[in-house]
Order: structure tokens, then C-alpha cells, then sequence
């Protein structure tokens, strides 16, 4: 039977991380992934990174053929591209499949001791009450138990190993209102034609009409090949094919030449972090702890931070010899203070978005009622804040509709108030139930406010 320090579930970018700075820490690590290991990284999603997490892991950005493109905007657009509010914030478009690929290369080459590809974790073993290894199908098909200190799981929002915990603490499933659906396509337009969208920027469509709940993405990764897709509620049930093919191509692009280079669909964890992502030698990062951005739907840069963060929380744990959970809460604070309480303020605004109807939407972009400035804050995780002179300038843009007014009023305090509870998180686990209670119950109310449009006077 082996035994090891941390054993490591999914090698993406989040798993990839934390084996890097674990083997770099001197702990013995054991990376587990599902799939072939020529084949990790080859993920659905729209292949933007924060180009800030390189600054911040102190690690090289992407370079050469992993690295497509470098934009410094998002563009949000009205469903008649006519309006669009613009996100300042420098991202890189990668290759995925490059790009993961160089992160593991780097994890194995700095001292992960074991790598399993092609293996499925099927449940977590115990012991005193305390997560204390993995049961592992390998890719022979044997079924084996490796002990570990702590367990890390990066294996997604399917995660089995969130799913079957014995925890008290842990969310097990995912509510469908928290969740996307994503398609997408990687196109090459054929001869000199173009789609009319700007190539300096990633652009982003809302029109709910068209996509119930969701949104569409066009990110032109060179000059004549871009990522296009969409993602829905996974509540809508929505068929996605005939929807990118109708709305996505037909509508808003016209595009009719072009050549498919690749396809696929995902599911999107898109919601505030989950409230505890730690327990008695156990911590989630990535998709499997919800650690993607509620304000713009992209989780490679904050999986890869909470992958740093776990690293380094259990190397501490290590040398203490102690993996309880009160040992691993550093872990939470850390992420709750870091992009967690962004996240969860920004989550009152995804629920909001979701539930407006398109010409509300239309609106707030044509009128800029919320800024540029302001939305490049929250795409970055922050807390927005106007001055009673922005309020004031909002009020007369909107003036037309006082109701839309009102909402986004109301969303403003909901968010000051989440941000307040989130400051409060509590630093150790003795005051976690009466914290959690209570966002429970904040969340609860601003969503079935929202959902009924039954907005208080402000």
C-alpha cells in the first residue's frame, strides 16, 4: 500500500498547481487523473487566463505555440451589438491543451514522486473520522487504496470525491440554478471573410431571448480562427446545438464559411465558493470547490491560485503533523479573502442578470448605468462601490425606468451587505455554523426577491 503526503486528484490547472508547489515544497505527491496524460488539458471552456495569476504565482506566462493571442478588454454587448460596456483587464487566450500540458510537464519535472493517467478515483477512505486516502481504479483495471496525509481534489465539477464524502461540512451536490451548460466550437473562416466583431477584445452577448438565462461568446484567438459558444442555465433544460446553430451562427454572426476545427460541451460551476472547502484531511480547489468567477465565468486563474493556496496549507499542516480540519481552515480564509468574498457578491448579480428580461439588460448597457470602471472591478473580483455623485448620475440615466432603477439599487446594498458577512469569516471552525447560517439565509432572501421581482422600496 503507498503512502504519501498529499495525494492529488485531477491534473488540470488548479491539480497541476498544487502539485507544483507541493513537490517544490519537498512534499511527496501523487497525482491522480482520469483521463491519458497526452490528453490533460484538452478542456471545454472559453481558454482565457487573467495574465495577474503569472505575477502572482511568480511562474512564467504562456509562451510560444501555448499562447494564442494577448487582449486587454472583455466587450459585453446589448443582443442588437449596438451598446457594449468594456472590462479593462490584460488576458492571455491559450491553447488549452498546450497550456495544461506545460503546467503538468513542469509539476512532474519539480518532484512529483507518482503519476497515474488513465486512473479513476472511486471513493475516499477513512480513518478516526478523517479523510486519509484514495481508493483508485488504475488504467488496468486493478483496483488499489493509497494513503495520504491529506487529499486535494481538482477533479471538477463532477467531482466524485465531493460527491460521496462523509462530511458534515462539505456541499455535496450542486444545485442546477449554480450551474452552465456550456457548447462551444473552435472555427477557421475560410478566404478574406470576417464576422464584423472587434479581434482587439473577447466579446460577450447577452440576449435572453435567444439564450435563456445565458450568454454568447465570441473570443477571436488569431486572425482567422475563434473560439464561439454559449452557456445556458442547466435549469433550462435547453437543447444547445439548435440554439448555437440558430442564434449563435445564423443571428448574430452570419457566419456560413468557415471550417470546424473542434467541439464540445461542459458543465460550469457558477456560483460564490463553496462555504467550507476544507475538512478533516480533505481540500477542494478548482471547479470542485465552485472557484470559477460569477462576474465573467472564467476559473483557470482562481483554481490556480486555490491550488497554491492548498499547497501551502498543507505543507504547514505537514510539518505540524496535524490534518484536522482546524489545522486546514487557514486554507478557507485564505480564499475567502482573497477572491471568495468577490465572488459571492458577484453571485447576487449572475442570479439577478439571469432573470432580467433583455430589453431591461439592453438598457443598463445603452445607458452605462453600471461603468466600465465599476465592471472591470467586479470582473476582477472587487467590491464596487459609487460615490453619491455616480448614484446621483445613475438616477437621471434611469429615470425612464424606475423599476429597473430599483433593482439595481436593491442588488447594490445586497452586495454591501454579502461583502460585509463575508469580512466576518470566521477565522477558526468554532464559529463556522452560525456564519454559515447566516449567508444562508442572506442568499435565500435576495434570491427569492429576485426570482419573484419583488424589489422592496429602497
Amino acid at each position: 500500500m503507498d503512502n504519501y503526503d498529499l495525494v492529488i486528484v485531477g491534473a488540470g490547472t488548479s491539480g497541476a498547481i498544487a502539485a507544483r508547489f507541493a513537490a517544490l515544497n519537498g512534499l511527496k505527491v501523487c497525482l491522480i487523473d482520469a483521463n491519458k496524460r497526452e490528453e490533460i488539458g484538452n478542456k471545454v471552456c472559453g481558454d482565457v487566463v487573467a495574465a495577474s495569476i503569472f505575477d502572482f504565482l511568480k511562474i512564467d506566462p504562456p509562451q510560444g505555440y501555448e499562447i494564442l493571442s494577448m487582449k486587454k478588454r472583455i466587450k459585453l454587448y446589448s443582443s442588437n451589438l449596438q451598446h457594449h460596456l468594456t472590462v479593462n483587464l490584460p488576458i492571455y487566450l491559450v491553447d488549452r491543451l498546450r497550456f495544461g500540458q506545460t503546467l503538468l510537464k513542469d509539476a512532474l519535472d519539480l518532484g512529483v514522486e507518482k503519476f497515474l493517467d488513465s486512473s479513476k478515483v472511486m471513493d475516499l477512505t477513512y480513518k478516526n473520522g478523517r479523510v486519509n486516502g484514495v481508493t483508485v481504479r488504475l488504467k488496468s483495471g486493478e483496483k488499489i487504496v493509497i494513503n495520504a496525509k491529506i487529499v486535494i481534489d481538482g477533479s471538477g465539477a463532477h467531482s466524485i470525491v465531493r460527491k460521496k464524502i462523509k462530511s458534515d461540512i462539505i456541499q455535496n451536490e450542486i444545485p442546477k440554478d449554480d450551474l452552465v451548460i456550456c457548447y462551444r466550437e473552435i472555427i477557421q473562416f475560410n478566404d478574406n471573410w470576417r464576422p464584423e466583431m472587434p479581434t482587439d477584445s473577447i466579446n460577450v452577448i447577452f440576449d435572453f431571448d435567444s439564450v435563456p438565462g445565458g450568454y454568447i461568446w465570441y473570443f477571436p484567438k488569431s486572425d482567422s480562427i475563434a473560439n464561439l459558444g454559449l452557456g445556458v442555465s442547466l435549469r433550462q433544460k435547453s437543447n444547445l446545438k439548435p440554439i448555437y446553430h440558430n442564434f449563435v451562427v445564423n443571428k448574430f454572426l452570419n457566419i456560413s464559411n468557415y471550417k470546424l476545427l473542434s467541439s464540445g460541451g461542459d458543465i460550469v460551476p457558477l456560483r460564490r465558493p463553496l462555504p467550507s472547502c476544507a475538512d478533516n484531511g480533505i481540500m477542494f480547489i478548482g471547479d470542485a470547490g465552485c472557484h470559477v468567477n460569477t462576474a465573467n465565468g472564467g476559473g483557470i486563474h482562481t483554481g490556480m491560485k486555490a491550488g497554491y493556496y492548498a499547497a501551502m496549507v498543507a505543507k504547514k499542516a505537514i510539518e505540524a503533523e496535524d490534518y484536522s480540519l482546524e489545522q486546514l481552515w487557514d486554507y478557507n480564509c485564505l480564499l475567502m479573502n482573497d477572491f471568495g468574498r468577490g465572488h459571492a457578491t458577484n453571485d447576487i448579480a449572475r442570479f439577478l442578470i439571469q432573470h432580467l428580461a433583455t430589453n431591461d439588460f439592453n438598457y443598463i448597457i445603452k445607458k452605462k448605468l453600471i461603468s466600465d470602471n465599476e465592471l472591470t472591478k467586479m470582473f476582477d473580483g472587487k467590491i464596487i462601490s459609487p460615490s453619491i455623485k455616480h448614484l446621483l448620475l445613475k438616477l437621471y440615466k434611469g429615470i425612464s425606468k424606475p423599476r429597473l432603477l430599483l433593482k439595481l439599487n436593491y442588488l447594490l446594498k445586497q452586495m454591501k451587505q454579502i461583502n460585509r458577512h463575508y469580512l466576518q469569516y470566521p477565522q477558526d471552525v468554532r464559529g463556522y455554523e452560525v456564519w454559515r447560517k447566516i449567508e444562508n439565509d442572506m442568499f435565500n432572501k435576495i434570491f427569492l426577491k429576485i426570482a419573484k421581482i419583488d424589489i422592496p422600496n429602497c
